[in-house]
């Protein structure tokens, strides 16, 4: 099976069990990227609140609310 982008749900090249040190567009926390998402034509970048890092322990409580932060248009 593959993976899709957790931002614009597109699949993959990578089946979900590829190691993720062999991947292209892997964020940590975050997901599978596909190129598209990962290098943006236009490039954003957002500011992360240190209290939503502190807040969220959990990796992927953190990286859904981050994802949310970054799509927010």
């Amino acid at each position: 099976m593959k993976d899709v982008c957790v931002i614009c749900k597109k699949e993959t090249v990578y089946d979900r069990t590829d190691h993720i040190d062999f991947r292209y567009g892997y964020v940590e926390g975050a997901g599978q990227l596909c190129p598209d998402c990962f290098e943006p034509k236009y490039k954003r970048s957002i500011a992360i609140p240190v209290e939503l890092i502190l807040d969220n322990p959990n990796d992927c409580d953190l990286g859904h609310k981050v994802r949310k932060l970054y799509t927010k248009k």
